[in-house]
């Protein structure tokens, strides 16, 4: 569970873009077309009762099994999130079912944020990968985050707070 210091505000969460997790299920969705077909060609085929039983059988733990994989693709997606404060940064990633890292860093130790576009689909959909570098601390990266330049910003602008510098206010 996360706990927060006393009077830390969430400033932002964040998955990553919905377009990851629908093309992940896209995947899981494909192979419901194996006992589709199946099931549509049983009827032309002569088979006994006792093995179209055990066909049927074969067929639901196939379908569980995909089930499953959709449910921890799912699972991967929404229990991935990052969290910004007005003190720190924290990443909550979960690692299969049963296991989670939780790794943060004070805002105060932000170095450099880069943001990389990877691909024509990221251009579209406006999302990146976000990397936020710190100050001889391990470096932080976001995959996948939607509107990655507007969190850029709100992490750069909360950095600026709690570094109390003057760096330049960004154009609007």
């Amino acid at each position: 569970m996360l706990k927060l210091y006393e009077n830390e505000k969430i400033i932002i969460a964040f998955h990553r873009h919905w377009i990851v997790v629908a093309s992940k299920m896209t995947l899981a969705a494909a192979l419901l077309l194996i006992p589709l077909v199946i099931l549509i060609a049983m009827p032309s085929i002569e088979i006994s009762s006792e093995l179209r039983l055990v066909i049927f059988y074969l067929i639901m733990i196939y379908l569980m099994i995909v089930a499953m994989i959709a449910f921890v693709l799912w699972i991967d997606y929404y229990l991935d999130v990052w969290i910004v404060t007005d003190s720190r940064i924290i990443d909550l990633e979960q690692k299969g079912m049963f296991k989670r890292e939780t790794s943060e860093f004070l805002l105060s130790k932000v170095q450099d944020i880069t943001v990389e576009i990877p691909s024509f689909t990221a251009t579209l959909l406006h999302y990146g990968n976000l990397r936020v570098q710190t100050a001889g601390e391990e470096n932080f990266t976001a995959y996948d985050i939607p509107h990655v330049d507007e969190v850029k910003n709100i992490i750069l602008t909360e950095a600026k707070k709690a570094n109390g510098a003057n760096w330049p206010k960004f154009q609007n």
